[in-house]
């Protein structure tokens, strides 16, 4: 919990019992029952509802007391397990716990998390606690730097599920059905084929015209956009769109003349076995840097929490899977990258995670929030607010695929990006 700016800051913390705390610490927080040999693992830590609040605050926390004590040395004690607390937000480890509450794709959801049904989702609580400490330690006595009021990277990401809405035979048999006059008129099929003029979903030059606006308000330093791409074969259920066919070639050549970054996609069967994620990385085309190598899960397809073993052994360094499918909001109760605590062996790995805060299928899609475009735009605003407010990474998707005239993400994206470059100046 401690920011960049404030480094060592973790001395003056201590986590265990008063008795054993040092003299020199300014917080001594008490250890709740949650490590327990006897209780770590079961449905027994589980956090109590309704959460309680930190003292004299609105911010709630997991485990442990709302008390807050000073000693004859000054020192702060205080009986809420914020260390607990987060651990269990930035593992996951609810979803082991939970690990037969999954929807048809494997995925644990919003509406299953204890903190989500609390209405606390929309708050990236462990930022909120790290403040709460950070203020504390002011009051005790300890100049620390003001927090920037900033974003500390924004990545405006897009995965390419399909990059095309035509391939060679169903522009094939669109063209025959617009001669027989059957089922819906496209026009110019296989012109959207052979130029990609009119393809619904080859959106790629709006989108690089859209994502430079706010690279040139913030810098190429700050704002990266990244397109996650499928190498995987096709499979009995799905099928991917061929990654050495000339076409998306030609795509990622075009992407990449306008210096954008690239990663995996892990493809549905990768997210049930990530055994496969291997064979799909010596798929990826050059363009992708391996030695750096970015991921997303397909579907947002994050399994259980120890699949990051296979993703740390294959090389890969970055994830940014990390958000809700079924709501925008913050699944890890923080929008700052860390590196991923394996709650089963309790171990840190060597994966940095970037959570996600806003995918456009979230706000719009009737099985999951089923918002209007004035309704999403807004609860965006509130989550691009927090970002800035903790000097948190700001990271969106929207799919290529998204952009078509019968939705309204060109319009919401456009005023997302706009608002964005609006809090630079503010």
């Amino acid at each position: 919990m401690a920011d960049g700016q404030n480094q060592g800051l973790e001395r003056y913390v201590f986590y265990g019992n008063l008795e054993s705390a040092p003299t020199y610490s300014r917080i001594v927080i008490i250890k709740s029952n949650f490590f327990d040999d006897d209780i770590y693992g079961t449905i027994k830590t589980i956090p109590k509802i309704p959460f309680e609040l930190l003292p004299q605050t609105d911010i709630p926390f997991l485990f442990g007391q709302s008390r807050l004590d000073k000693d004859e040395q000054g020192r702060f004690i205080l009986y809420a397990d914020l260390v607990a607390s987060a651990y269990f937000m930035l593992s996951r480890y609810e979803e082991i716990i939970k690990s037969g509450c999954r929807d048809k794709y494997g995925r644990f959801l919003a509406k299953d998390s204890i903190v989500f049904k609390q209405g606390c989702g929309f708050r990236p609580l462990v930022d909120e606690w790290g403040l709460y400490l950070r203020n504390l330690l002011r009051k005790s006595g300890i100049k620390l730097q003001e927090e920037k009021n900033e974003f500390k990277r924004i990545y405006l990401t897009h995965d390419i599920d399909r990059p095309f809405f035509f391939s060679f035979k169903s522009s094939i048999k669109q063209f025959i059905k617009n001669l027989i006059h059957y089922g819906n008129y496209i026009e110019n099929p296989l012109r959207a084929y052979f130029r990609n003029e009119k393809d619904p979903f080859y959106t790629f030059p709006w989108i690089i015209n859209q994502d430079n606006l706010v690279k040139k308000v913030y810098g190429e330093n700050i704002v990266k956009d990244i397109y996650f791409i499928i190498s995987a074969k096709n499979s009995k259920e799905y099928k991917y769109y061929p990654i050495n066919s000339r076409k998306y070639k030609n795509l990622l050549k075009f992407l990449k003349k306008n210096n954008a970054d690239f990663g995996l996609h892990v493809s549905h069967e990768g997210g049930c076995n990530p055994e496969n994620i291997d064979k799909e990385i010596k798929f990826l085309p050059r363009c992708v840097d391996k030695e750096n190598l970015l991921s997303r899960h397909h579907f947002l397809r994050w399994m259980e929490p120890e699949h990051i073993n296979q993703m740390e052994s294959v090389g890969i360094k970055e994830d940014f899977t990390l958000g809700y499918a079924d709501s925008v909001g913050f699944r890890v109760g923080t929008c700052k990258p860390y590196y991923f605590i394996n709650p089963v062996e309790q171990t840190v790995k060597n994966v940095i995670i970037h959570p996600m805060e806003i995918m456009e299928g979230s706000l719009q899609e009737s099985q999951y929030m089923s918002l209007n475009e004035e309704k999403a735009f807004n609860i965006s605003k509130k989550i691009v607010e927090q970002v800035k407010k903790y000097n948190g990474e700001l990271v969106i998707l929207f799919h290529n695929s998204s952009f078509t005239d019968d939705l309204y993400f060109r319009s919401l994206y456009k005023r997302l990006l706009e608002l964005i470059n609006d809090n630079k100046a503010i």
